[in-house]
């Protein structure tokens, strides 16, 4: 989701965790939606409502809890890893939200909706991306953690539930689709600055990138 329309390079830290998570994620939805469409339940305030379905393409019906516990772990491992690298090679420094990100906010939503002509001043990411990222990697992601664990059938963590007015699987379910829609608008961005490239970026080092260019033009 970068600005420039190169691929950005990214570390191998980077590569390994965007993928970990990545297959994590898609893995836990299919197994959530199989736990989900099992009892489509919510009680807020002592009522029960009841949610339509999920279409059964989207779950996976084999074994959803043993796969969701086991890609649940990938998750947070894949989300931990990352973030204390990013905090410790000074990768966030460029990724994380800033004071000045937050002024220059609306001038770049103006840009998109084609309201002004240029950009706002900023690098590497600009701050709508800072936003996302931010609100994915701090709030959202760790809250979506937080809710499952409260979840599990461990009498000692049910305490972690009482913080979440309207239930916590309410919160789970919402967050989850928040994060659905971050994949779907980053998935649309990469697409538009090329969806190769940018694949190939976060797949391949950049000496095999170099290389495969050198050949292709060779």
């Amino acid at each position: 989701m970068a600005h420039a329309h190169t691929a950005q390079q990214h570390s191998l830290t980077t590569r390994l965790t965007h993928w970990g998570t990545t297959v994590a994620f898609i893995m836990l939805f299919g197994s959530g939606a199989a736990i989900f469409n099992h009892s489509p339940k919510f009680k807020i305030s002592g009522h029960t409502y009841v949610l339509p379905h999920l279409p059964a393409w989207l779950a996976i019906p084999f074994e959803p809890k043993i796969m969701h516990y086991v890609f649940a772990a990938l998750f947070a491992l894949s989300g931990i890893t990352y973030i204390v690298w990013g905090i410790r090679s000074g990768h966030f420094s460029r990724l994380v939200l800033r004071g000045d990100d937050v002024r220059k906010a609306l001038p770049m939503q103006l840009y998109y909706l084609g309201l002004r002509k240029t950009p706002p001043s900023y690098d590497g990411y600009n701050p709508l991306q800072k936003i996302a990222y931010t609100m994915v990697l701090f709030v959202i992601s760790p809250l979506i953690a937080i809710t499952g664990t409260a979840m599990l059938p461990i009498h000692a963590l049910r305490p972690l539930g009482a913080f979440f007015i309207g239930g916590v699987k309410l919160w789970h379910f919402g967050l989850v689709w928040a994060l659905c829609a971050f994949a779907i608008v980053h998935i649309a961005m990469v697409a538009s600055t090329g969806l190769v490239t940018n694949i190939r970026a976060m797949t391949a080092p950049e000496s095999s990138r170099s290389n495969a260019r050198d050949l292709a033009h060779g």
